[in-house]
């Protein structure tokens, strides 16, 4: 009988010293560091790019936008989307893609708003469409003279002072809200050089 019950025995007798042992508290010299290491890419991650942003496929754009307004721009009824926007576009990218909503509401015409923002080509960094609700665009405005858009240039440009920036963002206020009738216009309160305008219905 003794034989029959030993195995038991000392199985259990291992399953309660295994979970002993896992109750033990960790050493805390034993937690290690974080570490953080950069790699520098080599010169040919980048072979290929050549403008800023990088150009999108506009028959996709194109079909993205005309099912985002649906019944605005298709003349249909049954899908929409009251919020979406568009990746980094070139102003003459996001002047293309404006274009397609001929008016929308009282104040927003399609035709007009392309050509404001063809005013800022080769000034901004990028220019982002869409709706929330209604029309919207965010406009991206550079920190330094290599992050405007257009070809990409070797090593870093020249700062943009915060004097030079107040005056371009008056500029933009100017044309979008006095010109175009934007309802709203207003920087980003953390990234300061985002620029949101938005047209209301």
């Amino acid at each position: 009988m003794r034989m029959i019950y030993a195995p038991a025995m000392l199985t259990g007798m291992l399953v309660s010293q295994a979970f002993g042992q896992t109750q033990q508290p960790a050493d805390p010299t034993s937690i290690p560091t974080p570490s953080l290491e950069i790699t520098k890419l080599p010169p040919s991650s980048v072979t290929g790019i050549t403008e800023y942003p990088l150009e999108v496929d506009i028959d996709l754009a194109e079909q993205f936008v005309k099912l985002g307004f649906g019944p605005q721009i298709l003349g249909k009824r049954g899908f929409q989307s009251t919020e979406f926007l568009t990746p980094m576009l070139s102003t003459r990218q996001a002047a293309q893609l404006v274009q397609l909503v001929p008016q929308y509401g009282k104040d927003f015409k399609g035709a007009e708003v392309a050509k404001g923002i063809q005013r800022f080509a080769g000034r901004v960094s990028y220019v982002q469409f869409g709706r929330e609700g209604s029309p919207v665009l965010y406009i991206e405005l550079p920190y330094w003279t290599h992050q405007r858009e257009g070809p990409t240039t070797r090593g870093v440009g020249l700062r943009i002072s915060d004097q030079e920036n107040q005056e371009l963002v008056q500029e933009l206020r100017n044309v979008f809200v006095n010109e175009l009738q934007a309802e709203e216009f207003s920087a980003d309160p953390i990234n300061k050089r985002r620029i949101r305008i938005w047209w209301h219905h």
